[in-house]
């Protein structure tokens, strides 16, 4: 079977959080794949507020409005 590689793009994250995620992530991969967990790679990529922008606004500055 090929092996599933998964990348997640998210705004940083508590490590509690990302284990939740990953465990999630991997089981609902399994699940649809038939894959074995050992097979599946989940990455990470934490990305900062500031880095992050929609329509126009970084999201650092966009907190709390609607």
């Amino acid at each position: 079977a090929a092996m599933p590689i998964i990348h997640v793009y998210a705004f940083e994250r508590s490590l509690e959080q990302k284990r939740e995620i990953v465990q999630g992530i991997t089981e609902v991969t399994c699940k649809a794949y038939d894959v074995p967990p050992e097979i599946v790679t989940v990455y990470i990529f934490d990305v900062p507020k500031e880095n992050t922008a929609h329509a126009g606004v970084l999201a650092s500055e966009a907190e709390g409005k609607p």
